[in-house]
């Protein structure tokens, strides 16, 4: 919560979709009607679940309640990644590492970090451990559910996964690993069955171009981070150093699976599948219009590189693993993979945030609450009839459809 370097910050703030979207609905639905509310043609489950826990607080504190909750789970799931992938990886310092990165990585800092609307990207990467896990006792068995149907519940795409839940129930031979699979089946029937939008194509079919974006922002941010991209590709499009990091990456994982025997190596190679199909999937359902791929280091739409990023990183994690536990010195891939993480982490870990300008939501929520009393607009707050007066607040650093929509007699409340 405290990383954003910019102002104002994540407790005094919100993120577009959080203010306009789940807040706002939060505010005027019940609470089954929002839970049952698709946005952009899928359910959103736990972003639901938080901004109605915010709406029993006042509304000048909801964006503190809101990021309190939202940096709460993706702190369990880091947790749960750490707990998880221990069926998997040896070495207990990549192991944190990787966890670590589910909140840290380079990928978060612009977009991600304390939006309600983006845990859902956080929840798919858990529940990749999730399905893979051998483990079956009770309790495990309980928590890996608990996040597989969260997940699918808050993003139909969970789906990808449900082929490699197919074959881990096959290989285990025990009618406990069908659980996870079933989740996800069960997920997907109650998102179509509520589905009643589809999703919006922004625009862009330069399929060509999509090798050179893949380099662009996600090999590159494996190895540099994020933050100092422009400088790195010298304010062009198709730089070196973007090319030498899609090759980098390809030969290391090369290395691994030429080095590694049995299931960890295909491992390696389902996180690398799994991470070049988190990146295509967006690229062709949204178009690439939505990268800005003019101006890569802008960082657009970064939510979307965030699970090409995470599952490379777990590809490179599991190629640099020690071969048996126990307690070993580091070996020198260990010790590659931990300088370059904490290496990214660090550089990238207060970049400013995209609400940076935005109006400080305490001030907007006083201005309005004027607004409503003296039934007068200001500034900050737009007044309309609909049934009440209803006051329209900013939550954008520009004019534009991003406002939150309150009604003056909730507003006024207290």
């Amino acid at each position: 919560m405290v990383r954003r370097p910019n102002d104002p910050p994540v407790w005094d703030s919100l993120w577009t979709e959080d203010g306009k979207i789940f807040l706002t609905q939060s505010l005027s639905q019940s609470f089954l009607d929002t839970l049952a509310t698709s946005y952009f043609g899928y359910l959103h489950t736990v972003p639901r679940l938080i901004t109605n826990a915010a709406s029993w607080f006042p509304i000048e504190d909801m964006p503190l309640v809101m990021s309190l909750l939202t940096c709460l789970v993706v702190a369990l799931l880091s947790v749960y990644v750490f707990e998880a992938s221990g069926a998997w990886i040896a070495s207990p310092v990549i192991r944190v590492l990787l966890a670590l990165a589910v909140a840290f990585a380079p990928v978060t800092a612009r977009e991600l970090s304390g939006t309600v609307s983006n845990v859902h990207w956080y929840l798919i990467y858990a529940s990749f451990w999730a399905v893979i896990c051998p483990w079956r006792t009770r309790g495990w068995l309980a928590a890996s559910t608990a996040v597989v149907v969260a997940s699918v519940l808050s993003d139909p795409l969970t789906a990808v996964l449900l082929p490699l839940g197919v074959v881990a129930a096959l290989a285990a031979r025990d009618r406990r690993a069908w659980i996870l699979p079933a989740a996800i089946v069960g997920g997907l029937v109650v998102q179509l069955g509520l589905r009643d939008e589809g999703t919006t194509f922004f625009g862009g079919r330069e399929w060509q171009l999509l090798p050179r974006i893949f380099a662009e922002r996600v090999t590159s941010s494996v190895l540099a981070g994020d933050r100092y991209l422009e400088d790195l590709f010298g304010g062009r499009v198709g730089s070196p150093f973007a090319w030498a990091s899609l090759a980098v990456v390809t030969l290391v994982l090369a290395a691994g699976l030429w080095r590694l025997r049995g299931r960890r190596r295909w491992l390696v190679a389902i996180a690398a599948v799994l991470s070049v199909a988190f990146f295509l999937i967006p690229a062709f359902s949204r178009g690439t219009i939505h990268f800005f791929p003019t101006r890569p280091w802008l960082l657009a739409s970064t939510r979307y590189i965030y699970l090409p990023v995470l599952f490379l990183l777990t590809a490179l994690a599991l190629a640099a693993d020690r071969a048996t536990r126990g307690p070993t010195r580091p070996r020198l891939p260990e010790i590659a993979f931990a300088l370059l993480l904490v290496g990214t982490m660090a550089t990238s870990y207060a970049a400013p945030h995209r609400t940076e300008g935005t109006p400080s939501w305490r001030a907007t929520v006083k201005a309005g609450r004027i607004a409503c009393r003296q039934n007068h607009e200001n500034p900050l707050a737009e007044l309309y009839y609909n049934r009440g007066l209803i006051a329209v607040l900013p939550i954008a650093p520009t004019p534009g459809s991003w406002r939150a929509v309150i009604s003056c007699a909730r507003l006024t409340q207290g």
